[in-house]
């Protein structure tokens, strides 16, 4: 019985491991908004099924996002639906804590249908619109591109913004 025991728990680890990725995240690119640089070394990749069509939400940051706070952030109830709003926000409420700063965006299946610049902390986040040029390579298992905006974006005052990044990322499920 308890050989018979320790054999299921091994086959359960298995198959625990079997379905982890390979590989991590392969993330490489500057974010520069005005004087700030940062250097995006780090990234997430989501994909769902929201009312509106499958989707992948995306970040590109400085540092990995706390995958715990964004499991919690990200829970919804029996027959709700995720959605992108969702997803940046629980990436967003990290980059309001100081936890990262990066780009987030969605892709939709008509390209990306909405991104924030997250540089700046609380109330300095902002959104480009249409100003980038994404390829996308592949989808999944792993999402492969690049990202970047089509020419320095002026956001007045002499301030600029400007991305320019490569991504190799897992895709989780959702």
């Amino acid at each position: 019985m308890l050989a018979r025991h320790l054999l299921l728990v091994s086959a359960g680890l298995v198959s625990v491991a079997v379905s982890l990725p390979a590989q991590g995240d392969k993330v490489q690119g500057t974010l520069a908004v005005g004087a700030t640089k940062v250097t995006l070394a780090s990234g997430g990749a989501v994909a769902y099924t929201a009312p509106n069509g499958k989707l992948i939400s995306v970040l590109l940051s400085d540092t990995p996002a706390d995958a715990k706070a964004f499991a919690e952030d990200t829970t919804i109830g029996a027959g709700e639906s995720l959605v992108s709003g969702i997803v940046l926000g629980a990436w967003k409420a990290q980059h309001f804590a100081k936890k990262l700063s990066g780009v987030e965006f969605t892709i939709g299946p008509n390209g990306i249908m909405d991104e924030e610049i997250l540089v700046g902390g609380r109330n300095e986040t902002f959104s480009l619109g249409s100003e980038y040029a994404l390829d996308v390579k592949s989808s999944s298992p792993r999402l492969v591109g690049t990202i970047k905006t089509k020419a320095p974006v002026d956001l007045g005052g002499g301030k600029t913004v400007a991305l320019d990044a490569t991504f190799d990322l897992p895709v989780a499920t959702r």
